[in-house]
């Protein structure tokens, strides 16, 4: 497995979830029988809870600090850092993560001639939470952190997104986004594949789960499977496209790139082999993987117009 160096350890090790507490799968498992609806209130809450970041995860190496950049939505913070000067790229990263994870992408893009922007998600690191309690967020808040970075800072040459990530730039790619291309890393799947994993975690049935399912969807206030990227490409799929994936990875099926594939008409897969269990986030710092990103992306004289 080609890896490119610094923190690719720790970055692997912070995408490991620990073990749900058994007393939580039994209390979930009573609830499921005798209280379903209080049980799909929790479930909810821990849904909208992404994991503790390891903030001691750095930079790679040849990185320096950037810039600080910011933007807000609806009163809401955003923080950055940006590298370089050209038009814009942007770099997403997944649930439970923050910027460094996108990091090896910044000095290939900034000596192509770019603006390296890289930002954390809402309730995530830096940035601040949104509507919900500090320490949660939601897809839909996601994808208003990636609309707010761009309006801040210039249409996008390109957004590199990874996982959760990608599936908040199509959205917002979705609702106008202007953007002229994208790439996406192990792309988040569609959603009744993580409520099925959600539900076996937390040791709850379909009663609990259905009832996670409607909240959700009134949580983001729309249908929460409109937000599949599949479903999406109907809106979207005039966009170059590159996905990245590895048949490997546990926690984004490999299948849901290829369903991709299918239904974006201007979409390229890249297959990685090999990385794993922890394929989710080795790709990140994969150096085939990266080369096909930053060749896909191109040079600022490349852009239209």
């Amino acid at each position: 497995m080609d890896r490119v160096a610094g923190g690719g350890e720790k970055l692997e090790q912070s995408g490991i979830e620990e073990p749900v507490d058994p007393k939580v799968r039994r209390a979930f498992g009573l609830l499921e029988r005798f209280a379903p609806v209080i049980g799909s209130r929790w479930a909810v809450e821990l849904w909208c809870t992404p994991p503790t970041v390891d903030s001691a995860l750095k930079m790679p190496p040849g990185v320096p600090p950037g810039t600080r950049v910011e933007a807000t939505w609806d009163g809401h913070l955003v923080v950055g850092e940006a590298w370089g000067e050209g038009p814009p790229v942007y770099l997403v990263h997944g649930w439970g993560g923050f910027r460094a994870h996108m990091g090896v992408f910044v000095k290939p893009l900034v000596e192509a001639g770019h603006r390296v922007i890289a930002f954390d998600l809402p309730s995530h690191n830096e940035s601040g939470p949104g509507e919900l309690a500090p320490g949660r967020t939601t897809l839909l808040e996601c994808t208003h952190a990636v609309h707010a970075m761009v309006r801040e800072h210039g249409p996008a040459r390109a957004i590199v997104a990874h996982s959760l990530g990608a599936k908040a730039s199509a959205l917002a790619v979705a609702q106008g986004l202007p953007v002229e291309r994208l790439v996406f890393l192990a792309p988040m799947g569609n959603f009744p594949h993580y409520l099925d994993l959600f539900a076996e975690r937390h040791g709850f049935g379909p009663r609990i789960r259905d009832g996670l399912h409607r909240r959700l969807s009134r949580r983001i206030g729309m249908p929460l499977l409109e937000t599949d990227i599949p479903v999406l490409a109907s809106r979207t799929g005039h966009l170059p496209l590159l996905l990245v994936h590895d048949p490997d990875d546990p926690d984004a099926p490999y299948e849901a790139s290829e369903q991709i594939i299918e239904t974006w008409p201007e979409s390229t897969l890249f297959t990685t082999r090999g990385l794993g269990r922890l394929a989710h986030y080795r790709v990140l710092r994969h150096r085939p993987a990266i080369n096909a990103a930053i060749e896909f992306i191109g040079s600022p004289s490349a852009a239209p117009g």
